[in-house]
């Protein structure tokens, strides 16, 4: 009978539960409420043990003649500590009171500047101060320093805040912090100059370094990159502040332009080259018509010309297939004209042209990925 009353018991909780309507106490969670209603209960017992323990403690000699005499001592010191801490206790109410006081208010400025970053996030909000990275850095960096101003006003309300034990650990957290915190101040540094000066943003296309790739995250600390080779890289803000390649910010009405360089000697018509580089820049689907390629003598060397094909591709992540592609092309055509590279060092002419044989092409791969042998 027993069981089936506390059953009866567990089923009306559970069923009462169901009427709550609040989201804030479904996303807390039934079972975080049963946690901490049974940890309620243990320190209500703990609190019961320790009056009967007490209770008894003073019990105990009046029952013998010997230590009758201890019992009123004993007595007396219980009541004379209990009294002590009450009235200490007491004398902490009216600054514990200040501090849930501005834990509250300070909890709706928090709430007030959550939803307002938020709706920007998500677009909900429009500002000509932040968009949806800055309005995120900003809601970290707002409450971070709400809570902290918060906790300087309420420190002197703490109980106990002016002994010299309490003062002399907060000193020592404060001289560890300032001691190991050089290097992470110098992160967020580079990571705030980052982001509110707009360098990246999740979605561009960057080089840092040895490092090429498309933006996914950018943090207070750190920033995540993946390279066409889907390998994600976690480079720390100092090293991504000291130079950073955006292919993603052209100049509205205008497209990122990249740079291959071939090297050809003096009995080549100039001419020559420059058709056969526009010609295979043409040939090369990836590249864009509109900036039209263009080729520059960027140099008369000792023993060669360097010409410069600038092109515009299509979609500035793909830019190294782009490259294998259009150095395929501009083979091709070379080889075709019976013209000679030798790059990046041309001296002299062989005896023999160094022009391989002629070979077919292979078929662009299907809509599988699939290559014809692999079919």
């Amino acid at each position: 009978m027993l069981y089936s009353y506390h059953w009866y018991l567990n089923d009306a909780f559970f069923a009462g539960t169901k009427r709550i309507t609040s989201r804030r106490l479904r996303q807390f969670g039934l079972q975080r409420i049963m946690h901490l209603a049974r940890m309620a209960v243990r320190l209500l017992s703990v609190g019961l043990v320790l009056i009967s323990f007490l209770l008894w403690l003073t019990f105990l000699p009046s029952v013998l003649p010997e230590t009758e005499s201890w019992a009123g001592k004993l007595e007396h010191a219980i009541v004379a500590e209990l009294g002590i801490i009450g009235s200490l206790l007491l004398g902490a109410l009216p600054g514990i009171g200040v501090i849930v006081i501005l834990f509250f208010l300070t909890r709706v400025v928090h709430e007030f500047l959550n939803h307002y970053f938020q709706s920007i996030e998500q677009g909900e909000v429009e500002s000509e101060l932040f968009d949806a990275v800055t309005a995120a850095t900003t809601r970290r960096l707002a409450g971070f320093a709400l809570w902290t101003a918060a906790a300087i006003i309420a420190y002197p309300y703490f109980p106990g805040s002016s002994s010299p034990i309490f003062q002399g650990v907060s000193v020592l957290a404060g001289l560890m912090v300032s001691l190991g915190g050089s290097s992470l101040v110098g992160q967020l540094i580079s990571g705030l100059t980052l982001i509110y000066t707009r360098t990246l943003r999740p979605g561009d296309f960057v080089a840092i370094g040895d490092v090429e790739g498309t933006v996914e995250h950018v943090g207070l600390l750190a920033c995540r990159i993946r390279t066409p080779t889907e390998e994600l890289v976690t480079l720390p803000n100092s090293s991504a502040a000291t130079g950073v390649r955006s292919f993603s910010r052209a100049t509205p009405g205008t497209a990122v332009q990249f740079v291959t360089t071939v090297t050809i000697g003096y009995d080549t018509p100039w001419q020559k080259v420059h058709a056969l580089l526009l010609e295979a820049a043409r040939g090369t689907p990836e590249i864009r018509r509109e900036p039209e390629p263009l080729v520059r003598q960027a140099a008369l060397e000792d023993f060669y010309v360097r010409y410069e094909l600038v092109f515009a591709p299509a979609d500035p992540s793909r830019r190294r297939l782009v490259l294998s592609h259009l150095h395929e092309n501009i083979q091709d055509r070379f080889h075709a004209a019976g013209v000679q590279i030798m790059s990046p060092n041309y001296e002299s002419d062989p005896a023999q042209a160094k022009i391989p044989p002629s070979l077919p092409r292979p078929a662009a791969p299907d809509s599988a990925g699939k290559n014809p042998v692999e079919r």
